[in-house]
């Protein structure tokens, strides 16, 4: 977390002719000066320090260690994710001759990285018994070590010593991607990968068989064909000895986790799964009542960024009919389909306005930014701009350089960074400190820092508020 005290003494080692009194006299006329609802201490600070041209640095400490730093070797090391993938309870021959043991397997990842878990003997039965952990369950591992595993790559381990804790710190679990916020749309890519989350459309009635492998051992398969929106793109499905067989039909929607992409015999690249894999029923399009919040257009139509009673940004595609909705209009909206985030309006009427509704207007609809969890969703937010929005080229690792915007923005919860990459970047140019803005559709996610970031899309609205609506 951020040290304000740590941020006071760097600005007073760039201003000694200051003292502590002064920046907290100054940080108090600041907070007046903007007016209530906008600003912490901290983030009256940072606009403090930018008028007398200091740039203060953020710093985040945890002694937990990321999955990408894991190496052979490491022990009694503790390590934060969510789960991906549950295996069944399996036994072992222990080399002592002692009988037999148990291990369950799981994946874990936090967004960027996964690595394979592997929990031995009493810890392995109580795992889902006992804590009730699943597919997206937020968890710590402590005191765990870490082994080569059949794939030559680093395998955490836990054992008697070790244990697992449910992570219920909404600042912790906001900074780790939620198996939402990685599932992605079925695609044409022509390359072999891991640890998937794909939605789909069922294309073909599944088909279950058993077989004997050359060892004599029994094996069994579930598989099926899947296709992405409009009946395009379709892919084989096979998942090997799946630990459940789920009544499927043609047509329906459904979310398949831990994949892998595999090229087969005759070319074509197949999603492969395993007992692992969760074969889940993705969520219907149901009418929905919003506020709208900004209105753009497309090549085919209007699009609306329109806010629902829990907060969370909806795109809505439509094609233009008659009057349009403004700002500030309350809209029903029946969508033809749903998908990450959009509401897809093709039929006539699909977008009516609503006069008496039960959404509340806009300034209640903003999200503070301590709130801003949930990588599965878009917000509005309402804040103040504490620097100078800038655009300015950045160097990949692969070596390419590509432009990025950012500016940091506040209200009375704190502060985070407002971040556009490439094409997105002039968004936040031309922003003043001290200016009042009005944000919809932007994404929170966790940078490859661990920190918290707001993440500007093509649908990104950004408006400059003179006073609360």
């Amino acid at each position: 977390m951020i040290d304000f005290e740590a941020l006071i003494g760097e600005l007073l080692q760039s201003r000694p002719e200051l003292n502590r009194e002064e920046v907290m006299r100054r940080i108090s006329q600041k907070k007046e000066t903007v007016g209530a609802g906008y600003l912490t201490d901290q983030g009256a600070l940072f606009l403090v320090a930018g008028e007398l041209g200091v740039s203060l640095r953020k710093a985040d400490a945890s002694s937990d260690m990321a999955i990408k730093d894991l190496y052979i070797g490491t022990n009694d090391v503790s390590v934060v994710g969510r789960v991906l993938a549950i295996y069944p309870v399996a036994t072992y021959n222990k080399k002592d001759g002692g009988g037999t043991g148990k291990y369950r397997r799981l994946v874990l990842f936090d967004g960027l990285h996964s690595v394979k878990l592997t929990v031995w003997d009493e810890m392995a039965e109580e795992l889902v018994e006992r804590l009730g952990v699943a597919t997206d369950t937020p968890v710590r591992i402590v005191s765990g070590y870490v082994k080569q595993g059949l794939d030559g790559k680093p395998n955490l381990n836990l054992g008697k010593r070790g244990r697992i804790e449910v992570l219920t710190d909404e600042k912790l679990t906001s900074k780790l991607a939620t198996v939402s916020a990685m599932t992605e749309k079925l695609s044409d890519s022509s390359q072999e990968r891991q640890y998937m989350a794909v939605e789909c459309t069922v294309n073909s009635e599944p088909k279950y068989s058993e077989f004997v492998r050359s060892d004599g051992s029994q094996g069994s398969l579930f598989q099926f064909t899947v296709t992405r929106d409009g009946g395009k793109g379709e892919r084989r499905v096979v998942i090997w000895n799946p630990s459940a067989r789920p009544d499927l039909r043609k047509g329906q929607r459904i979310l398949l986790t831990n994949l892998r992409s595999k090229q087969s015999s005759s070319g074509e690249y197949e999603l492969h799964g395993d007992a692992g894999s969760a074969v889940l029923m993705a969520r219907k399009a149901q009418p929905l009542e919003l506020r709208v919040a900004a209105v753009g257009g497309s090549s085919s139509g209007t699009i609306l960024m329109a806010a629902d009673g829990k907060k969370r940004v909806w795109v809505v595609e439509k094609q233009k009919e008659g009057t349009e909705p403004a700002i500030g209009d309350m809209v029903r909206v029946t969508p033809d389909n749903e998908s990450d985030g959009r509401l897809y309006c093709k039929s006539k009427g699909s977008v009516s306005l609503v006069k008496d509704g039960a959404i509340p207007g806009l300034e209640a609809l903003a999200t503070k930014l301590q709130d801003t969890n949930d990588e599965a969703t878009q917000v509005l937010v309402e804040v103040i701009a504490l620097s100078h929005g800038i655009a300015e080229n950045v160097t990949l690792k692969d070596g390419t350089t590509v432009k990025k915007g950012e500016l940091t923005v506040g209200d009375d919860t704190g502060e985070m960074r407002l971040v556009g990459w490439r094409d997105l970047s002039g968004k936040v140019e031309g922003i003043q400190p001290g200016e009042r803005l009005r944000i919809v559709g932007v994404t929170p996610k966790v940078n490859k820092l661990g920190t918290r970031v707001l993440q500007i899309s093509n649908v990104t609205a950004i408006e400059r508020i003179r006073e609360r609506n």
